[in-house]
């Protein structure tokens, strides 16, 4: 097991590039100060002072952004670009982040990051097969498959239990599991998770800190996300392309009518029914409020499943951005989704905020939704077009689909 006592490249650059920044900041300000004083008259009162103060007025003014963008352009040229502290060049970054930016350039940073000297990146495929790429001192190749999957499988199985990342020494007592960290030469492995579920994972050969730890699990969770959006499109160009992919259409369109309801305090939440039709989906945004997407399409089933199985992954892409903020925004990317694909057939969509944990916003589109009080369902609590406040006094609700009865809410 080999533990990094010493700082690591990506350290030393960062490091030095802090430390030129700041040397060539303070040589500046030294050198403008000596020559203000030869400009002042030597006659003058409070010559020193007055040289101090236009000193400190040209720093603030010129030095000081034009250090910020040195160190920036520096670190976006030496480092990883997903990590610098500025959040417009960040954001830039993840806009190109994509599957071939994931093995070229972030997995060398994330081996850089940790401080080892190698390191190896999986990437689960569709056929839930393995792409296993090696990166050492710079070089870096992808390993040809042996038949290794099924013992791969065996490890994403164990790293559902550490979605923070797991060392080498809490698998000493499991002789399989360590024999794959030995074949892969890893002592620290780091799990790519996203929705409960395990798109990949990077092994490095030493153990990294806890600063780079926090930095390896940021990169992680956007890199799943990547995988699992690149997965979903390549079955949305087949579904495309041969018209052949009903039943992993099918499989798909199961496992988001699943979604899982979560366990939100003053509330019960339960499904009804299960639609091959419908998608259901809680989510989180970055102030912990939570928000529901309820979305119905009629046509082809598996065409069905592949649409809403891209909604949901360009929902998710934006919450990563962080740039979802309003029901406007949720309901255009919906609306954009069934335009783009020259959608045909009915349909409609439902978008839930739960205020406080107990009332609920809703806005709806298309007429085959319905939202009534449990106690009297004659009477309609939402109109199509508007946001509707649903106060928890008149709980229990229920939503229909297309007659049916399909989500229950109601005071727990």
């Amino acid at each position: 097991m080999k533990f990094s006592f010493f700082i690591t490249g990506y350290q030393i650059k960062r490091f030095l590039i802090v430390g030129a920044i700041r040397t060539v900041f303070i040589v500046l300000s030294f050198l403008t100060y000596n020559f203000l004083l030869t400009q002042i008259p030597g006659g003058i009162r409070f010559r020193l002072e007055i040289g101090m103060v236009s000193t400190l007025t040209v720093c603030i003014l010129l030095y000081l952004p034009l250090v910020e963008k040195s160190q920036l352009f520096l670190k976006n040229k030496f480092l990883s670009e997903y990590l610098v502290e500025d959040s417009y060049a960040s954001r830039l970054a993840y806009k190109r982040f994509d599957l071939t930016s994931l093995i070229q350039s972030v997995f060398p940073d994330m081996v850089k990051i940790s401080g080892a000297e190698s390191g190896r990146l999986g990437i689960l495929k569709e056929d839930r097969s393995f792409d296993i790429y090696n990166y050492k001192r710079g070089r870096q190749k992808k390993i040809p498959s042996r038949g290794e999957n099924s013992e791969l499988n065996k490890l994403i199985a164990y790293l559902l239990k550490y979605k923070n990342g797991v060392s080498i020494s809490e698998t000493l007592s499991l002789s399989d599991i360590n024999s794959i960290f030995i074949s892969l030469r890893a002592d620290y492995i780091i799990p790519f998770l996203f929705r409960e579920k395990i798109f990949g994972f990077l092994a490095i050969s030493n153990i990294p800190d806890l600063e780079a730890q926090k930095q390896l699990a940021l990169l992680a969770s956007q890199s799943a996300l990547v995988i699992h959006n690149k997965n979903l499109s390549l079955q949305i160009v087949e579904n495309i392309k041969y018209k052949q992919e009903n039943e992993s259409a099918i499989r798909i369109q199961n496992l988001l009518q699943k979604g899982k309801i979560p366990k939100i305090q003053n509330l019960d939440i339960s499904l009804l029914a299960n639609d091959p039709y419908t998608l259901i989906e809680f989510y989180q945004l970055d102030n912990m409020v939570w928000e529901f997407i309820v979305v119905s399409s009629g046509g082809p089933e598996r065409s069905a499943g592949l649409l809403h199985s891209h909604i949901l992954g360009k929902l998710y892409a934006k919450l990563g951005y962080l740039k979802v903020n309003s029901f406007i925004e949720i309901k255009t990317l919906i609306q954009s989704a069934f335009e783009k694909a020259n959608w045909k057939d009915k349909y409609g969509y439902l978008i839930g905020k739960i205020i406080n944990d107990s009332d609920i916003e809703i806005l709806l589109e298309g007429n085959i939704f319905k939202v009534y009080s449990e106690n009297n369902p004659n009477k309609q609590l939402t109109s199509m077009g508007w946001k509707n406040l649903i106060a928890s006094y008149q709980f229990p609700i229920i939503i229909e689909v297309k007659g049916k009865q399909f989500l229950r809410i109601s005071n727990s």
